[in-house]
């Protein structure tokens, strides 16, 4: 049976990476401009920049697609996961480095919606073994090694005798 759907948009690996690629070149803080193409500045006259940050919407419109799930298509086939993998967490990287630059809360925002945590996690499994039960069984060894050993000098007595 034939394959169905659509085809693919990127034959090989390297196509991919290579439109990827341009995509991330066009990230950045772009300079706001008039009608005229004069930098538009601040009322201090500091020129004024937008920013332009690396998104996975952003990158599945550069590359033709349609929505994020294409990305996420792309990566699920073994010669493109590398590089889709890769492409994600250099956005990944990005919104990981607003956490140190005072603009986090998108950041951290993103982050979680992408499997990160702020907390820790402890996975518990419940069963009928307690600390209480693990200490008793710690005296009784101890008990238990105490009354061997005065059994051990009784009979070493006797033979002594």
């Amino acid at each position: 049976m034939g394959k169905t759907g659509r085809p693919l948009k990127f034959k090989t690996s390297k196509e991919l990476q290579a439109a990827i690629d341009e995509y991330f070149e066009g990230c950045g803080d772009k300079l706001v401009t008039d009608d005229e193409g004069n930098a538009v500045t601040d009322k201090s006259g500091n020129p004024v920049f937008i920013p332009n940050p690396p998104t996975i919407a952003g990158l599945a419109l550069a590359l033709g697609f349609e929505d994020r799930q294409s990305i996420y298509d792309y990566k699920d086939r073994p010669e493109f996961s590398c590089v889709i993998k890769k492409a994600i967490t250099r956005i990944e990287e990005y919104a990981e480095q607003h956490l140190y630059i005072g603009r986090a809360t998108g950041a951290i925002f993103w982050l979680k919606n992408h499997k990160w945590t702020d907390k820790t996690e402890i996975e518990a499994k419940v069963g009928t073994y307690s600390l209480f039960e693990e200490a008793v069984k710690e005296k009784a060894k101890k008990y238990d090694t105490v009354k061997r050993s005065k059994k051990t000098v009784k009979k070493q007595s006797r033979r002594i005798s």
